[in-house]
């Protein structure tokens, strides 16, 4: 809830029927998620018809490319910036990890599957220390079955 409060994310206090139904909805699929189901929560989000304005978000023809090529890696899976710029026919690495650092919803935009090429875990949400965003960036790979 601080991460949403951070980045202004509201959540409406007046919720009608459907959007009750549908916040409920997204709140089974991160649980059943956080306890180990193979849940693709983007797609859980597009199954509930709830829509990702991700061009208001990610303004750039390269941030939308970083972003659709990411929701296309599955749980389980893992790649790298390297690896994530050059299928989008980038060398900029980098600048991948600047777009996934502008991620307002890491478990659903899945940036935690990003890696680094070495196999180091890498920053996470805009942080490289050890504080909650990489804790949590190793807890969301441990979850889907990685050993970092």
């Amino acid at each position: 809830m601080e991460y949403l409060k951070k980045k202004k994310l509201e959540i409406s206090n007046h919720k009608d029927a459907k959007e009750h139904s549908i916040l409920n909805q997204l709140e089974n699929a991160i649980n059943d998620y956080l306890m180990g189901s193979k849940i693709d929560l983007f797609e859980e989000m597009k199954n509930m018809d709830v829509f990702l304005d991700l061009k208001n978000k990610f303004t750039t023809d390269f941030s939308q490319k970083v972003i659709n090529s990411l929701i296309k890696i599955r749980h389980g899976e893992s790649t790298t910036y390297f690896d994530l710029a050059k299928k989008i026919n980038s060398k900029a690495y980098r600048a991948v990890g600047s777009v996934l650092r502008n991620n307002p919803l890491p478990m659903i935009i899945p940036c935690h599957r990003v890696i680094k090429k070495d196999g180091q875990i890498g920053g996470f949400m805009g942080k490289m220390d050890d504080d909650w965003q990489i804790n949590l960036k190793r807890s969301l790979l441990r979850i889907e079955g990685f050993m970092i």
